[in-house]
């Protein structure tokens, strides 16, 4: 057994060892997340804040949902909102697998269901460490006997009495003991196991832990290689170059459909929101496409409180410091509400590809990142319905004109549009590949024929109109 003086030694090495470790963190603008589980809730806390002690506390940010936090929200969202930025530092209690293993162990989380939440959960440590980010994470693991014990003095106290949960037992019993040891296992990102500390006195339980957060953290300071994705190969289905037919709609057929339509999609939009089913709809297509005029008649008789357009221009330098799904995970609507994205998280696989803003590891892999994010909002029973408004080059150009001779649409147009056209084959077999890549039942794909603005307007409405009726039906 350590004297106090050496124990007190030993930390106060450990407290430099870890800040520098947060110095090389900003100084190569790497990001870390360290998550503390376990089934000693009070000690991950107590753990958590002597971190922040012993780290610069500027740059750190505490992350700690409860085990029901968000019902209605995809299980990860409280996640998402807390990543780090590029130079910065999350702490996580109230972690991802703790929160599934109680699940489990109260039998609300079984069988098929238990199976995808493990692989969401190995998912997003991957596309997290893929990104750059190091990932650290510390289980601890305390016996029953001590667990309660600690438990009972913080009853007795004022400052931690309130905290105490019949959940903080329900971990330490032996069929859960079992029960988390094989959840940590296959719910583990490939390379990111749990390290598992042994709960005891205080001091000594967050000088070993810390010990092992400095361990990894110095390991994996270097950025970690991505990797390594197959890009697509070979002409994909043709799906665009072949949808040369493009239907037209007459004036007054297009008043009448127009009419019944947003009748419709208002009425099925209020009983969503009564049931609090939410909605995301993403619409892309080429410049001049006709995204913005499609918008608008989806929102011509929507209830303003219910619904929020998010345009998407290029990402901000907080969102740059962020994985790219960041921005999105931030906009997902609450329940009741729909999200309609002019532009999306595509961009990755689209403008970002073909102008080789991403990597090609970065793109590449970004398919799969697209479809679990995805799932991750339709699991929640969530509508994700994606449109591609498809327009012929000719058409774009005439566009481009009618839009220059125009007072109300001149400002449109830059000199961008005009070199992106050069790229229009790029940007054609980019998004042949993404329509090809995550077309999934979850969340389809309609490819709407855009030369005929009213057709188009018109088909966008069915198309949302069917999907809510579908998900209420």
């Amino acid at each position: 057994m350590a004297t106090r003086s050496a124990l007190e030694r030993s930390r106060s090495a450990l407290h430099l060892r870890l800040l520098a470790a947060q110095r090389r963190l900003v100084t190569k603008q790497q990001s870390a997340v360290i998550v503390i589980g376990g089934n000693d809730r009070l000690a991950a806390s107590e753990l958590a804040n002597q971190l922040t002690e012993w780290f610069d506390s500027r740059t750190v940010r505490i992350c700690a949902p409860t085990a029901h936090a968000h019902p209605k929200h995809p299980f990860l969202w409280p996640y998402w909102q807390d990543m780090p930025a590029k130079g910065r530092l999350t702490i996580v209690v109230g972690d991802w697998l703790t929160r599934t293993a109680i699940q489990a162990a109260h039998d609300e989380l079984s069988g098929d269901a238990l199976r995808v939440r493990l692989k969401s959960l190995r998912t997003f440590e991957e596309l997290l460490a893929a990104d750059g980010t190091s990932v650290v994470k510390v289980w601890i693991e305390s016996p029953e006997k001590l667990l309660r014990k600690r438990l009972r003095e913080a009853e007795d106290t004022d400052a931690e009495g309130w905290v105490v949960t019949p959940d903080d037992l329900l971990l330490t019993k032996k069929s859960a003991h079992n029960l988390t040891r094989s959840l940590r296992v296959q719910g583990s990102g490939k390379n990111l196991p749990w390290k598992v500390i042994q709960g005891g006195e205080t001091k000594h339980r967050d000088l070993h832990a810390g010990l092992v957060i400095a361990a990894q953290l110095g390991q994996i300071s270097r950025r970690r290689a991505a990797t390594a994705v197959k890009k697509p190969s070979g002409r994909p289905r043709g799906l665009l170059e072949s949808a040369t037919a493009h239907p037209t709609l007459d004036k007054k057929g297009y008043s009448q459909q127009m009419v019944k339509l947003q009748a419709r999609l208002g009425r099925l939009s209020r009983l969503a929101a009564q049931k609090g089913i939410a909605t995301v709809v993403a619409l892309e297509g080429p410049d001049a496409a006709g995204k913005g005029g499609a918008i608008r008649r989806l929102c011509g008789m929507l209830d303003a409180a219910h619904y929020q357009v998010h345009p998407t221009p290029a990402p901000t330098p907080e969102e740059k410091a962020r994985h790219y799904l960041w921005r999105f995970w931030n906009k997902v609507p609450s329940p009741g509400h729909l999200a309609i994205f002019d532009r999306s998280w595509f961009g990755r696989v689209m403008v970002e590809r073909v102008e080789h803003f991403a990597k090609d590891a970065e793109w590449a892999r970004a398919y799969a990142e697209i479809n679990d994010f995805e799932a991750r909002l339709a699991e929640t029973g969530m509508v994700v319905l994606k449109l591609w408004i498809n327009i012929s080059k000719d058409e774009q150009l005439r566009r481009f004109q009618a839009r220059e001779l125009s007072p109300h649409k001149r400002h449109k147009m830059t000199k961008e549009d005009y070199r992106n056209r050069k790229k229009w084959d790029d940007n054609l077999r980019a998004a042949e590949d993404m329509i090809a890549r995550t077309d999934t039942p979850h969340a389809p794909w309609v490819v709407v024929s855009g030369n005929d603005k009213r057709y188009a307007r018109v088909a966008a409405l069915k198309a949302v109109c069917r999907a809510l009726s579908d998900r209420l039906d």
